[in-house]
């Protein structure tokens, strides 16, 4: 077995000391964060300091809804980048599709929890559900809901899929035992005659998958720009602004992911530096078309003809008391952007290097999604109302933030279960390995 075999099944065969280390670390922040959820189930959305709608002086949505649109988004990155991948068959980038298959599983799932936990009581969801065939006609909220799930949906088959055809080509008793009883159960009446028909599925699959991440992507964005009565929200380029923010998400989590699974494991062979070079000009590209949108988003606001309301919430993100928070996150976007592009090869061959910026841009476009969400509500567009606050308490933090944890916990775990690419055979050419 080549040495690029073995090192795709290092992470099934390998379980250190520092593994279980992170997982006990993260097993005790998801106790932490079930503990808050209990809290808030106990006590109800007094223990934030969420606002109801009106004149209070808050806001309705908050931290929770900002991190479900950074959620949502990064779901719609990882669902292109696999659907490109699948669709074009590029061989080369395997792991990476099994990455993107893995993150747009557990980001659609946390999405779906927070959007829970926003409505204070779980037996809502009931609500949304009965009346959906009548509010899916109207309500963005109703959209929102239906493209999360199909976004699970879809990218639950194509794991299933992808993950067949994978085990077909394994011999499951040379895996760990509890990967092999779960390649068991995927390749259950499985017969050779399949392969080329799996192949085809995951092809048209990843196709669907491109054309549901670039239309049904924006729902998440409209969710907010169709509010007309508020200023910050309302326009056209809601919709396209959240797509690019995905995609930028998207591709740096899988760069983040790639990199740490080649320093940890040694995966150079399996991780070539031609596949981190890609998704550096991929996430360059993202990267700069967000910065653009981001421009149209935000110099209508602050243009002298702008609406009272419009310029008030552009004020305070450009040089109010949210400037402090703007600039960083343009910072942690626009610097790796730069970086990328004037380093080229030199840093995108590396995979730590690639990786570290590609966390610092998951933190600045987290930090705009928090903006985005919360800072419109703080200003009223009926006047003369005050301006609002808004400070998250410890639940809310520990909630969200523990939402993070948990889903880099269940990546963690994934990494013990399923392989993370595709063991070609022995017979497989040069060319097909570099498609």
């Amino acid at each position: 077995m080549s040495t690029a075999k073995n090192t795709i099944l290092k992470p099934l065969s390998t379980i250190s000391a520092k593994f279980l280390a992170l997982v006990v670390v993260l097993g005790i922040a998801a106790l932490v964060t079930v503990e808050a959820i209990l809290h808030q189930l106990l006590y109800g959305l007094v223990v934030t300091d969420l606002a109801s709608w009106g004149t209070q002086g808050g806001v309705t949505w908050g931290l929770y809804i900002g991190t479900f649109e950074w959620f949502a988004g990064m779901a719609v990155g990882s669902l292109a980048a696999v659907g490109y991948i699948r669709y074009k068959e590029i061989t080369r980038y395997d792991i990476i599709a099994r990455i993107g298959e893995i993150w747009a599983l557990i980001s659609g799932l946390s999405a779906a929890y927070l959007i829970v936990i926003d409505l204070g009581r779980p037996d809502r969801v009931l609500n949304i559900l009965t009346a959906w065939f009548t509010t899916v006609q109207y309500s963005p909220l109703a959209w929102d809901v239906t493209f999360v799930t199909a976004l699970l949906v879809m990218t639950s088959t194509m794991l299933i899929l992808s993950l067949r055809r994978d085990f077909s080509e394994m011999k499951l008793n040379k895996l760990p035992i509890y990967t092999a009883i779960l390649g068991e159960l995927l390749t259950l009446g499985y017969r050779p005659e399949e392969r080329e028909k799996l192949d085809s599925m995951l092809r048209w699959l990843g196709l669907a998958l491109l054309i549901l991440a670039f239309t049904g992507g924006m729902v998440p964005g409209w969710l907010l720009g169709v509010v007309g009565a508020q200023a910050g929200w309302y326009g056209g380029i809601a919709g396209i602004s959240f797509l690019a923010s995905g995609l930028v998400s998207g591709v740096a989590v899988l760069a983040l992911t790639a990199g740490v699974l080649r320093y940890v494991y040694g995966m150079e062979e399996a991780l070539p530096d031609e596949v981190f070079v890609g998704l550096g000009k991929a996430l360059t590209l993202f990267g700069f078309v967000y910065l653009v949108v981001l421009f149209n988003e935000i110099l209508p606001s602050i243009f002298p003809m702008a609406p009272l309301a419009e310029s008030r919430v552009g004020e305070a993100m450009l040089y109010g008391h949210f400037a402090t928070d703007f600039w960083l996150a343009m910072a942690a976007l626009a610097i790796p952007v730069l970086i990328l592009a004037i380093f080229r090869e030199r840093m995108l061959a590396s995979g730590t290097g690639l990786a570290i910026v590609s966390a610092v841009m998951l933190w600045g476009v987290f930090v705009k999604k928090q903006l985005t969400v919360i800072e419109p509500l703080m200003y009223p567009s009926g006047l003369p109302y005050e301006v609002g606050t808004y400070v998250p308490t410890l639940v809310e933090w520990v909630i969200s933030i523990g939402a993070i944890l948990i889903a880099i916990l269940l990546f963690a775990i994934a990494t013990k279960l399923v392989p993370m690419g595709r063991l070609l055979g022995e017979s497989a050419s040069t060319e097909e390995v570099n498609h």
